[in-house]
């Protein structure tokens, strides 16, 4: 037999629990978040569904103020036989998965080093190796630009110890290999700050009790060390993917693409998806063609990041 207490509110038939009222703190929290709903439906809804629509008709210089409603005739270009698709795709992963292998990579390393608790003056050091972070991207391009060119500081110092430098950002290979190092320049600080912070809130006494137990170096690392690092920058290497995919700026700034992949060629041997949806806009004018480059690419984004809140449970709701 139920209960009835006394001040308690009358439950509805069936027994469900009532809902609790509306609070004025709820109105104000939604008109805290309005400029910010206004500005993504102003500056990324709306052009999305511009570029949408944009991606099925054939937009293009020729066709710059009448175009027409052209159906999935870009996609079947982009995955024709002989298109750029599948060659640009090939770099495009192949970017994506060194990139990051090599930014998480090298950070972890210096995080590890910075670490350790005989190294002396650490401060400065990781003060140093921080500097890449804190610098204009655009500024640390055009400066890598300068140390690559073909008479440059590096191919110098290559020719100085009898080494013929290539040319750097005019052949195929080392222009590939001269973006991975650029890329790491600029990303390595990120992911050494992060693995150095999860190495930080490792307990102390997980270390002692291995010194104890005669744990060498390898075991300390291997069941310590290894396993709280790895769940602390799963998330971040999953959303690294992601970034390296679509992450087209440094492309654009140090080779633009170049070189071409053969003569007469549309997209260049550096060329991703990203920066050869970007060539397509602003050298060849096909503008829908570039949005389907587009659309393509946001549904690889798109996987990565539902993939990644799967994985960590960054969109369940919890109670207060």
């Amino acid at each position: 037999m139920a209960v009835k207490i006394a001040g308690s509110p009358p439950r509805p038939a069936g027994g469900a629990a009532p809902t609790p009222p509306r609070r004025a703190s709820d109105r104000v929290a939604y008109i805290y978040l309005l400029p910010v709903i206004v500005a993504a439906i102003i500056f990324t809804i709306l052009p999305f569904i511009y570029t949408v629509y944009i991606a099925f008709t054939n937009y293009s210089l020729f066709h710059f103020q009448e175009f027409e409603f052209v159906g999935l005739e870009n996609f079947r270009r982009i995955f024709a036989a002989g298109s750029g698709f599948v060659p640009v795709l090939g770099w495009t992963v192949t970017w994506m998965g060194l990139s990051t292998i090599f930014n998480v990579g090298v950070g972890m390393i210096l995080a590890m080093m910075l670490n350790h608790p005989r190294l002396v003056e650490r401060n400065v050091y990781r003060t140093l190796l921080i500097i890449p972070w804190a610098l204009p991207v655009i500024l640390m391009v055009q400066v890598w630009a300068g140390i690559f060119n073909n008479q440059g500081p590096l191919n110098l110092l290559l020719s100085n110890i009898g080494i013929k430098g290539p040319n750097w950002l005019a052949q195929a290979n080392p222009a590939r290999a001269a973006l991975i190092m650029v890329n790491l320049w600029l990303s390595y600080p990120f992911f050494m700050t992060v693995c150095l912070a999860a190495l930080q809130a490792i307990p102390r006494d997980l270390y002692e009790v291995a010194d104890l137990d005669g744990a060498g170096g390898w075991a300390r690392f291997r069941y310590i060390t290894w396993p709280f690092m790895i769940a602390a920058i799963t998330p971040l290497i999953i959303t690294q993917l992601a970034f390296q995919f679509q992450n087209a700026g440094v492309i654009i700034l140090l080779t633009a693409g170049k070189p071409l992949a053969y003569p007469g060629s549309q997209y260049g041997a550096t060329d991703s998806l990203a920066s050869y949806a970007y060539n397509l806009v602003f050298s060849l004018r096909q503008y829908g063609l570039s949005a389907a480059y587009g659309i393509i690419i946001f549904v690889v984004v798109s996987s990565f990041t539902i993939f990644n809140s799967i994985a960590t449970g960054a969109f369940k709701e919890r109670e207060a």
